[in-house]
């Protein structure tokens, strides 16, 4: 193609991103789950990536499974920093000059075979990374998770091993694809006290070194983590507070969302760095709440209504999630009609797509569309297969 040619593109490219929306390849929106395939060892359910290798054969004939029944185009993975290093508990260093100094290879090895399986099926996979340095240890040392004898420990600026950790997997796997495309979008993701759950991103008035310290992880990590690579960068995942606990219940609704206005404030207002998407775990029937204030409303509201084709409906629990110590009731649905209500609010407030919690049920939880023992809930796949390209 010639360089006139391809300058005639332009304006269609412009209008497909702005107007209608950085949406899944082909144009449609994401339509998902997380990904926890079942092993047949018993091992951790998180622990099937980093032994990809050795238990490729079940994995893919899971995806198979999975994209034939539900007729989904995204899953959603997690890359845990554990699991990603090759001595337990040492991330790298500031000056760590390439991934081999310090990570797992078989591990990066795995993540790359994975994701050309995903793209010789058809899907896009958003990938969080999760790293626990948020916050420096000594902020909080009896709930930081480092106290593990697998998560590293975070010192008084974490941000710039967890900037090298971040941009550093990114560039490799983006280098070592069949095609870079399989990415939907990568997410800065991780928890302090948890690993793997969205960042504590609210505000923290009874220990405010915790948002202190946040703040200054997001503004030193998100601009290295934005630029790495080429593929869509998502920002944190974002969690609306819905506990009933009095402490709580005597704040405004408004403080709830208190994750939605601080980052949102951090990445827009003071980077001027937008992300490419923005994620939110969202809740059947909050929009609106128990209190009667409109939760994703406000979200929309708080990120800009302009924004809504960036908005991925995020992790929400169909089966299995007790919502008794919250200000969420769903009393009276079931399980297909709490789906529908998701999947109608990202059609209502036009969002990018969605993701549920999760795939498979585990020992310890279910919340899956397919069970412990391998059976589907075919009432969820049904709406499934009413929503995404499969039945369309």
């Amino acid at each position: 193609m010639t360089t006139i040619s391809r300058l005639a593109y332009i304006p269609l490219t412009i209008f497909i991103l702005v107007v209608l929306g950085p949406f899944a390849s082909g144009g449609e929106r994401f339509h998902g789950v997380f990904f926890n395939p079942q092993l047949e060892r018993k091992e951790h359910s998180s622990s099937w990536l980093p032994n990809y290798h050795i238990h490729k054969t079940i994995v893919d004939k899971e995806l198979r499974e999975l994209v034939a029944k539900t007729g989904i185009n995204l899953i959603d993975i997690q890359i845990l920093i554990p699991h990603t290093l090759a001595k337990p508990k040492v991330p790298p260093s500031d000056q760590s000059e390439s991934i081999t100094d310090w990570a797992d290879m078989t591990m990066m090895g795995n993540i790359v075979a994975f994701l050309d399986q995903c793209h010789k099926l058809g899907i896009q996979v958003e990938i969080d990374l999760a790293t626990n340095m948020w916050i420096p240890f000594s902020v909080d040392r009896s709930n930081h998770i480092a106290q593990s004898p697998w998560w590293p420990e975070p010192d008084d600026t974490p941000w710039t091993e967890s900037r090298i950790w971040y941009k550093q997997i990114i560039e490799f796997v983006e280098s070592k694809i069949q095609e870079k495309e399989v990415i939907a979008l990568w997410c800065m993701f991780g928890n302090y006290q948890f690993g793997g759950a969205e960042p504590v991103l609210w505000d923290t008035p009874a220990r405010p070194d915790i948002k202190r310290y946040t703040e200054l992880f997001v503004k030193n990590a998100w601009p290295v983590f934005r630029a790495a690579g080429v593929r869509p960068k998502g920002a944190p995942i974002l969690l609306p507070i819905f506990s009933n606990d009095p402490t709580w219940l005597k704040r405004r609704p408004e403080d709830r969302l208190g994750a939605v206005s601080n980052l949102k404030g951090w990445l827009v207002d003071d980077l001027k760095m937008p992300p490419d998407y923005w994620l939110i775990s969202t809740y059947t029937k909050s929009d609106p709440a128990t209190d009667e204030f409109r939760y994703l409303e406000a979200i929309v509201n708080i990120i800009g209504k302009k924004s809504c084709h960036k908005i991925i409906s995020t992790d929400f629990k169909i089966r299995g999630h007790d919502l008794n110590d919250s200000i969420i009731d769903k009393a009276g649905m079931s399980n297909a009609q709490s789906l529908k209500w998701n999947l109608q609010k990202v059609e209502e407030y036009g969002f990018a797509g969605w993701w549920m919690w999760c795939y498979r049920d585990t020992v310890t939880a279910q919340t899956g569309i397919r069970d412990i023992k391998g059976r589907w809930q075919e009432d969820l796949v049904n709406v499934f297969r009413k929503t995404t390209t499969f039945e369309k």
